[in-house]
């Protein structure tokens, strides 16, 4: 009698097949590989001023004695950002840092990163961790502290100013300073909230003039050592001229008094 053959079953063949196959795909597999790029992550050095590069949404600046004003504009903010990479990438070579006469400080804000603060003085500048502080960059310094000038001395911060109990406001006449009564500052406080700013006051003549009244006010300001005053001078035409001697610092705004005033 014939035997019969025996062989594998469906269910090992099939088994069988799956473990071969795998085995050829995983060969061919390395053998034509396609090679990547391995990809690491860098960690960000907290000194590298790469970490300045970011979207900046806002500015704050501290005047000392006069208050903080905050910028949002996302042109102004751009500008502002490259002024402070020329200086920053435009620094000579280092200069002994003397203590700053006018000293303003600030932060700007950042959409993917944290607030950066930042220090404007007379000697030099600080944005972060980099201090520069060079002959060179001091033209550059000087016009930063004009512009913000410009933005901080408004109408309403000076009314504001003159308005605030922690500052003494005086009169100066015949060389005398005598301190003004409160009717007269508030009156002098309206005056100045209902003024106009000017930009251009070079074709006014009446300038060589003397005043027919100037006022002092002894600016208040815990975190700054020296004094600062403003000076604000008031002529027969119904104009303002104020002029921030911060130090001697010669920051000029010019007002023309309201109608309404």
């Amino acid at each position: 009698m014939q035997e019969e053959k025996k062989g594998l079953s469906w269910l090992r063949l099939i088994l069988l097949q799956i473990v071969i196959g795998c085995t050829l795909i995983g060969i061919f597999a390395y053998v034509f590989r396609i090679g990547v790029d391995e990809v690491r992550t860098v960690p960000k050095d907290p000194n590298s001023r790469d970490m300045f590069d970011g979207v900046p949404m806002s500015m704050n600046v501290t005047y000392p004695g006069i208050g903080t004003i905050s910028i949002d504009d996302p042109k102004e903010l751009i500008a502002w950002k490259a002024s402070f990479t020329r200086l920053l990438n435009g620094s000579g070579q280092p200069t002994r840092a003397n203590a700053s006469r006018l000293l303003l400080t600030g932060s700007m804000a950042y959409l993917d990163q944290e607030d950066v603060p930042f220090q404007i003085g007379t000697s030099g500048f600080r944005f972060g961790s980099d201090l520069v502080n060079s002959l060179d960059t001091s033209a550059e310094i000087r016009k930063l502290q004009n512009m913000l000038i410009d933005k901080t001395l408004t109408a309403e911060t000076v009314g504001n100013v003159i308005a605030n109990p922690v500052h003494q406001v005086f009169r100066l006449q015949d060389g005398v300073l005598a301190a003004l009564s409160e009717t007269d500052r508030t009156a002098l406080t309206a005056q100045m909230r209902t003024a106009v700013r000017l930009i251009d006051f070079s074709h006014f003549d009446f300038m060589a003039e003397r005043p027919s009244a100037h006022y002092v006010v002894q600016l208040k300001d815990e975190s700054s050592s020296g004094k600062h005053w403003l000076h604000i001078d008031l002529y027969d035409n119904a104009y303002f001229i104020v002029f921030d001697l911060l130090d001697e610092t010669n920051h000029k705004a010019y007002f023309k008094l309201s109608d309404a005033s």
